[in-house]
């Protein structure tokens, strides 16, 4: 049997050519999907992180609120009237103190009120009766900072509580304030009328909202935010508003007060701005593979020969060497080629940006841990020194000067450790006596460890003056006046007056060993003390210090 088959068809060149450019292109493509995926996973992240730090950022705000009832609070807990149990007179203080804010100050005990500035004065105070779980949380210490109070037929409250002993006796001392004072916060961080800002108590109910304030006040977060806030202090979840609206979450618990810190922005709204923009990158990688199949049917040879230089130069350019590009016939490839060599230049100017964004990230670390080192040797001079004697008074007097040490602190921090003026720390560190103190003298710029040094020596001065000089006596008075003697002397003069008679120590005690040393060792100076019946004098002489001191 003869058989016989027919001759196949030879290919054109056209089909080969075309065959080639859908197998370059079909990679390209998933290629291209693969990148299209990282690139929205990627701006999810980026999203992720900006909402977590929005959250901190309002944490932070939060914070400084309530840092604002804890100043007054701080202040009027060392007042003498009140540990001798003159009420009156406290009365007259604390309604001093809070005039101007939004918050008043309440006097408690477990069962009622005593002190009420809300109310008129002479009017009866309310019966308030505290849990004793409540009153157990607020005379140890454990939380002084409220939940959301509620009260039946009224709005509820905040209070900030510090516990105080009156004569001997355990009362509460609180900062109250309506919940509209936290609102007013988030609507200076002028978040998107979409985005949903919210503050959680630690039960999880509704402090402040971004909107519906009247509405969701004193609801509790969602089931979701939650199992995510049980399982971390941040995080990013999603999750849904109380208004039923799919978000993706952001949220921060304040480890200083336990409140919790959410931003939600719809999901719908999220992923319409991350696909837009990937919308230039799609379209223009969509063109690049139209280009490519055109030019693999135009230009077989031409092609092929210069995509094998191409992959030599993307080998170079993956191996970090410097590019050569061979000349090349045509145009597309030769702008391909100047893309490999712009990108050769991107990548070794963020090689250069990451080794100095690693350099000056070695240096902030070398220098917190020279200032934690520095702090943490003050600390422990401080408890050495003010628990030698043990009891209560040596432990206050340590919290009391831990405290002034942290007013220094903060007041750096403000000012990005880049030092303070001497003004505004003496306004800082006599805050709580700014009645009875008077401020004199030029702006001086200060050094940190300066203004640390004369922080604490402000307030042993301010301590020592509260306990047995003018600032024990509402008559009492304290100027402190300040000059620069020529270009290098700074002459600092504490002057009392108007307290009970003044004579010279039997001995010399921490506080003065404290203000000794800090002048020797910090400030390069010396005290005189001028003991006269009238009242203290200390006079302080030391270099002129300047913001370029380490």
């Amino acid at each position: 049997m003869t058989t016989t088959s027919a001759a196949k068809a030879p290919s054109t060149v056209a089909r080969r050519l075309l065959f080639m450019a859908l197998t370059l292109a079909a990679p390209a493509i998933l290629l291209m999907g693969a990148l299209v995926a990282m690139q929205y996973n990627e701006g999810q992240r980026r999203f992720s992180t900006q909402l977590v730090a929005m959250t901190r950022a309002l944490s932070l705000a939060t914070d400084r609120q309530i840092g604002q009832g804890q100043s007054v609070l701080q202040g009027l807990a060392v007042s003498p009237a009140l540990a001798e149990g003159d009420l009156a007179t406290f009365e007259k203080q604390a309604r001093e103190a809070v005039k101007g804010r939004e918050g008043w100050i309440v006097l408690m005990t477990m069962d009622r009120q005593l002190i009420n500035t809300r109310i008129p004065p002479g009017a009866p105070t309310p019966i308030a009766p505290v849990t004793p779980q409540s009153w157990a949380e607020m005379t140890t210490g454990k939380s002084n900072v409220s939940n959301l109070i509620p009260r039946h037929g009224l709005p509820p409250l905040i209070g900030t509580n510090v516990p105080v002993l009156v004569k001997g006796k355990l009362l509460v001392l609180a900062y109250m304030q309506n919940p509209a004072a936290f609102h007013a916060l988030m609507t200076g961080q002028a978040f998107p009328d979409t985005w949903t800002a919210s503050i959680v108590d630690r039960n999880a109910a509704l402090v402040a909202r971004s909107r519906d304030q009247d509405k969701m006040l004193g609801k509790h977060a969602s089931t979701d935010m939650q199992k995510a806030m049980a399982r971390a202090n941040d995080g990013v979840v999603r999750t849904h508003t109380l208004d039923g609206v799919q978000t993706l979450s952001a949220f921060s618990r304040s480890p200083t007060y336990g409140w919790t810190f959410i931003v939600g922005v719809p999901r719908e709204e999220l992923n319409r701005a991350v696909m837009t923009s990937l919308g230039p990158a799609v379209a223009g990688a969509a063109l690049l593979i139209a280009l490519g199949v055109t030019a693999a049917l135009a230009f077989a040879r031409p092609i092929s020969r210069d995509v094998r230089g191409l992959v030599a130069e993307a080998e170079a350019l993956a191996a970090g060497w410097p590019l050569d590009p061979a000349p090349s016939h045509l145009q597309e490839i030769a702008e391909v080629r100047g893309s490999l060599q712009a990108a050769a230049d991107i990548l070794r100017a963020r090689e250069e940006e990451a080794q100095e964004a690693a350099d000056r990230q070695q240096l902030m670390i070398n220098e917190l841990n020279h200032r934690v080192k520095n702090t943490l040797v003050v600390v422990q001079s401080l408890a050495r020194h003010s628990l030698r004697e043990g009891g209560p008074q040596g432990l206050a007097q340590f919290n009391d000067r831990i405290y002034a040490l942290a007013q220094a602190h903060d007041l750096l921090t403000r000012r990005s450790w880049e030092g303070a003026d001497l003004g505004e720390l003496l306004a800082e560190a006599l805050q709580p006596y700014s009645t009875q103190v008077r401020l004199d003298g030029p702006p001086v710029p200060l050094a940190p460890n300066a203004a640390v040094a004369l922080a604490m020596i402000f307030h042993e001065l301010a301590t020592n003056a509260s306990k047995y000089g003018a600032l024990s006596q509402e008559t009492g008075r304290v100027t402190v006046d300040w000059r620069l003697d020529g270009r290098t002397k700074l002459i600092v003069e504490w002057k009392e007056r108007g307290g009970p008679a003044v004579a010279p120590p039997t001995r010399t005690g921490f506080g003065s060993r404290l203000i000794a040393s800090s002048l020797k060792g910090d400030l390069a100076g010396a005290a005189d003390f001028d003991y006269a019946p009238e009242g203290l004098t200390c006079t302080l002489a030391l270099l002129a210090p300047s913001r370029g001191a380490a």
